[in-house]
C-alpha cells in the first residue's frame, strides 16, 4: 500500500480529532512517529444548550452583586507530554541496583536523553526521551511490570 499526501491527511485528523497522544506508523521505508502534548487545566467551562439550567443561570447571574466576576486564572494551565513505554517489561529507574538513577521529578531531559530501562526478555532496553522539558511526574515505581503504551513519566514542555 502506497502512502498518499490525502491518507496522511486523513490520518492526521483522526488522530487530533480523537486525541491520540502517541502513533506510531511504520511501513516499508516509511516511519512516521507523533507525539502530542495536552493542556491540562484545572477547571473547564462547556457552554449550556437551550434549557432549564441556562434559564436559572441567567437568572442567578442577574441577581448577583456586580462587584464579584467569574474569572479563570491562567497560571493553572500546564503543558505537559507523557513519556510512554514503547514495550511490555520491568521499569528501572537505574541502569543497575545501587547506581545513579537517570532522572527524578524536577531534573531538565533533553531530547535523546536515557530516563530509564525496560528490561524484557532478559534485554535492558534503553528508553530515550522523544521530547525536551521538566520532569513533573514519575508514573510508575522501580520494578513494576509496564505495559506497551503505559505513560511512564509527565514532562512539562
Amino acid at each position: 500500500m502506497q502512502i498518499t499526501i490525502k491518507k496522511l491527511q486523513d490520518l492526521l485528523a483522526s488522530v487530533q480529532q480523537k486525541k491520540i497522544q502517541t502513533f506510531k506508523l511504520k511501513q516499508d521505508d516509511f516511519e512516521l512517529l507523533l507525539n502530542r502534548t495536552y493542556k491540562k487545566t484545572t477547571s473547564e467551562i462547556l457552554p449550556l444548550q437551550n434549557s432549564v439550567l441556562q434559564k436559572n443561570a441567567s437568572t442567578i447571574i442577574k441577581s448577583a452583586p456586580n462587584n464579584n466576576s467569574l474569572s479563570i486564572n491562567n497560571n493553572d494551565v500546564t503543558k505537559y507530554a507523557t513519556i510512554v513505554s514503547p514495550m511490555v517489561g520491568t521499569f528501572y529507574h537505574s541502569p543497575a541496583p545501587g547506581e545513579k538513577i537517570f532522572v527524578q521529578i524536577g531534573d531538565e531531559v533533553k531530547f535523546n536523553q536515557t530516563v530509564c530501562i525496560i528490561e524484557a526478555m532478559k534485554l535492558m532496553n534503553e528508553i530515550e526521551a522523544e521530547i525536551e522539558g521538566k520532569i513533573i511526574e514519575i508514573l510508575v515505581k522501580d520494578g513494576d511490570i509496564v505495559d506497551c503504551g503505559q505513560a511512564l513519566m509527565k514532562v512539562e514542555t
